[in-house]
């Protein structure tokens, strides 16, 4: 699994269904009455943030996931999905 910068995954750089780690700070957090928070990433190498979407059954969800505020610094991991937007 690599390392990529969020501009790569945004300008299409890393292919879709690829597993892959982004490193950064939080912009932004939502969470959903179905158990899902969106998470905004950012990491400097460009203005537009990528989106985590965290399920609720992730083992630290509760006592972590639910508690970054922005600037948090993170390491996600995970699959990378075409918005459908």
């Amino acid at each position: 699994m690599s390392i990529v910068p969020v501009v790569d995954v945004l300008d299409g750089r890393v292919a879709v269904e690829s597993d892959v780690t982004v490193r950064g700070w939080v912009r932004t957090r939502r969470d959903s009455k179905a158990g899902i928070s969106f998470i905004a990433i950012y990491d400097g190498s460009c203005f537009n943030p990528v989106q985590a979407v965290v399920n609720n059954s992730l083992n630290n969800y509760q006592d972590e996931v639910l508690h970054l505020t922005t600037g948090c610094s993170v390491e996600v991991t995970g699959t990378v999905v075409a918005s459908p937007g």
